[in-house]
């Protein structure tokens, strides 16, 4: 009868039976008062029945996320300090998906993610290091159906077909250096270099970079990829729709990543805007060089503000250690809104893959410039951004 029990229950069976020789009188106790094996096989199923599983068997369970956390150190022309906050350039998060398969071309799952935060980097100010404080965010709460022929289609709290139509990037940089928006000093008080005090504008008014409809609760259609392209449309809440091209290919020597993107929000009236994104890469795979490019435009309907940027990265990626693969680049950003005014970003730095750990090092600086329609002549801001990404 021994014979017929599975390898993994044997292995069970001998660590409970040294546990019933230690204490041979709980075992006594605990004698169920019939065959040793059949003793045996009742309290095996009984562990089994109260152990936690993949999944049920039929939908799968995976757990990710991710920790990123870095130190900020900041200039802003007449105060300076440093700060330890999580780089919401690729903020801190945990995940729970699965999948589940129907048949040769049907499948389901789901998706629920959790922004976690601490000091986030674009809510701390020269007088709040804190940020909002601790807190948890629902990112994503989402279902699918996927067909390997006609597409898949997605809804809940998810993003909408727009996210991601100004993030096309090979360079491996986004974590320092995110495309659009600012992600570190968007809270900070741009400074009236005259007086020495707060002009009351923030800097995230210049570059806000606020162009994508990023998550929402909507319903998303996606095409099979064809030859790499891919089309995706999304509609939800008050009749907000965005539509997006994205393109993923290799030729030769090179690799070639693009997107681009068109929708409407029309939540209420104050709000009701127009967005216009694109990004595109491109990587000479030979030397690693590449160029990464990206533009938005959103504009108000109720009294026809715009808000711009573009963004151009170039730089260099190489596998220079055993680590694993080295970054190099240079940036520079243009933002533009037609109620506050203007602004430049020079920028470089360096990202460290460690293959080992599924980890990024990463140290990037940045100098700011802005030109207030009010005329007021402002200081320069200066950061240092230096942290690490570890994903599980």
């Amino acid at each position: 009868m021994i014979g017929g029990i599975m390898t993994s229950r044997l292995s069970l069976a001998a660590l409970i039976a040294g546990g019933m020789m230690v204490a041979t009188s709980s075992a006594n106790a605990a004698d169920l008062g019939g065959d040793c094996c059949a003793d045996l096989e009742e309290r095996v199923a009984t562990l089994e029945a109260t152990t936690a599983r993949k999944g049920n068997r039929k939908v799968s369970l995976k757990i990710y996320g991710q920790v990123n956390q870095a130190l900020l150190i900041w200039d802003d022309g007449q105060d300076s300090d440093a700060y330890v906050v999580d780089n919401d350039s690729s903020a801190s998060r945990i995940g729970f998906k699965g999948k589940a398969k129907i048949n040769n071309d049907w499948s389901a799952g789901y998706r629920i993610e959790i922004g976690v935060y601490s000091a986030e980097s674009d809510r701390v100010d020269q007088g709040n290091d804190d940020g909002d404080g601790n807190r948890l965010d629902l990112r994503r709460s989402e279902m699918f159906i996927k067909s390997k022929t006609f597409g898949k289609v997605t809804w809940g709290l998810t993003s909408t077909a727009l996210d991601g139509t100004t993030k096309a990037d090979l360079s491996g940089t986004h974590v320092v250096a995110r495309n659009g928006g600012l992600r570190y000093i968007e809270d900070f008080f741009i400074i009236n270099s005259a007086t020495g005090a707060s002009t009351g504008t923030r800097w995230g008014k210049i570059f806000d970079g606020d162009t994508e409809l990023d998550r929402d609760n909507v319903i998303r259609y996606e095409t099979p990829t064809v030859a790499g392209f891919k089309v995706s449309a999304s509609w939800g809440e008050d009749d907000q729709w965005s539509v997006a091209a994205f393109y993923k290919a290799k030729f030769d020597q090179f690799k070639i990543k693009a997107a681009i993107g068109y929708g409407e929000e029309q939540e209420d009236l104050g709000d009701a805007s127009e967005h216009f994104n694109g990004s595109a890469s491109i990587m000479h795979t030979p030397t690693g060089i590449f160029v990464t490019g990206s533009a938005g435009e959103r504009e108000f309907k109720s009294d026809g503000d715009v808000e711009t940027f573009y963004q151009i990265k170039a730089g260099i990626q190489q596998k220079w250690n055993s680590l694993g693969k080295t970054t190099l680049y240079g940036e520079y950003v243009h933002g533009d809104t037609d109620d506050t005014g203007e602004g430049d970003i020079y920028g470089f730095g360096v990202v460290q893959k460690v293959d080992a750990a599924a980890m990024e090092l990463y140290a990037g600086f940045r100098h700011y410039e802005a030109d207030l329609d009010t005329g007021v002549d402002t200081e320069d801001f200066i950061t240092v951004v230096t942290g690490a990404r570890i994903k599980f």
